[in-house]
């Protein structure tokens, strides 16, 4: 009897430490003073200490990808209680110097994402981070905004939550609502979007569910049902027009019943396909291989698109963008052999509409859709 107890103490241990704990996070860069192309990347990590205490308790350490081919360590900085202790704010940094200019992402990709109502069987899905970083000039990408007592709103009553980020060089700052990523592997640094990821509104098909995309204000008229959601945003910072660097915030919003008066619920506006979907920003990478990579952003755009492709060894490359009738409006090839092409394309002069990028690269063809607003 005593033997069986003990099996029993020993798998739920074992099943403890595995409980789901990431409700979300982000990833930032800061660039060191005196020290050119030297950045401390830190990933902040958003936990469930109730849920997920143990594997909380465990997560010491986690790897990221920093888009020259590198993946480091970073190690747990700081580990803040807050929500009466039922989630932390957990700080994991490393240094590292870049070998010259560039546009690189940012990537993390861990196991144990917690359960959520817009995610299909999301304990089962990886989770993962990206931002993408421009080192061609000084710059700390932004702080996002999370409130100190979490993400907490009432069923049937509208909801206005201030998720404005804060940026020290006073760059401008443009929001979008994007989907959670995934990666096919814990060991790899190519990410995606999570394929049953249904905006919050979208589970019960009542609502509406937007972002203001200059001051980062989430508006959600009105949850209906109770439970955890993940919200996911993308923060573009701009300098003097130019975009520098792009970030994935991913948070969790709890509905909950709060004693109030309920409203009224507005007709259903799916944030994809309604007049929300102009703060929508989709995934910032498509990839072919581990061999090559093709980074867009932003997407949607507004006026200039920043293209940049990403390749083991020295290639040539060409890149085409072409309306969805094939109609060429863009071509350029980059002669020189290089490791990294860049490219910046202005849509300014486009009507609103789907278009397509294509690139051709070492014999591979990558191809993206980009949304010009």
């Amino acid at each position: 009897m005593k033997i069986i107890t003990l099996l029993c103490l020993i798998l739920v241990g074992a099943a403890t430490a595995q409980a789901s704990h990431l409700l979300g996070g982000y990833i930032q860069a800061t660039p060191i003073t005196g020290s050119p192309l030297t950045y401390r990347i830190s990933a902040l990590l958003y936990m469930d200490e109730v849920r997920g205490k143990s594997a909380a308790d465990q997560a010491d350490v986690l790897e990221i990808c920093l888009g020259d081919g590198s993946t480091v360590k970073a190690f747990r900085a700081s580990r803040l209680l807050i929500e009466n202790k039922t989630t932390s704010i957990n700080s994991y940094t490393l240094i590292h110097t870049y070998a010259g200019p560039g546009v690189y992402p940012l990537t993390l990709v861990l196991s144990n994402r917690t359960v959520v109502k817009n995610i299909t069987n999301a304990d089962a899905q990886l989770f993962s981070l990206t931002s993408v970083l421009s080192t061609n000039l000084v710059n700390q990408t932004p702080t996002p905004g999370y409130p100190g007592n979490g993400v907490h709103v009432s069923v049937g009553r509208r909801a206005t939550i201030s998720l404005a980020a804060t940026d020290p060089e006073g760059d401008s700052l443009v929001y979008g609502l994007s989907k959670a990523q995934t990666s096919v592997t814990q060991s790899s640094c190519n990410t995606q979007p999570v394929s049953s990821y249904q905006y919050p509104n979208d589970v019960t098909r009542r609502g509406t569910f937007k972002i203001n995309s200059r001051t980062g204000e989430l508006i959600w008229d009105a949850p209906t049902e109770l439970g955890y959601y993940s919200v996911t945003l993308t923060i573009n910072e701009y300098r003097r027009g130019v975009l520098i660097s792009q970030t994935t915030q991913e948070i969790p919003l709890v509905v909950e019943d709060i004693p109030g008066t309920p409203g009224t619920v507005p007709p259903y506006e799916s944030a994809a396909d309604g007049p929300s979907a102009t703060g929508l920003v989709t995934a910032t990478t498509d990839y072919e291989d581990v061999n090559v990579r093709l980074v867009t952003f932003p997407n949607p755009v507004d006026d200039r698109l920043q293209v940049v492709i990403q390749t083991s060894n020295p290639t040539t490359a060409t890149l085409q963008l072409t309306d969805n009738n094939g109609r060429k409006l863009h071509e350029l090839t980059f002669h020189r052999m290089a490791r990294q092409h860049e490219q910046v394309i202005s849509m300014s002069s486009l009507t609103p509409g789907v278009y397509v990028l294509r690139a051709e690269i070492d014999g591979r063809i990558l191809t993206r859709k980009v949304v010009k607003r």
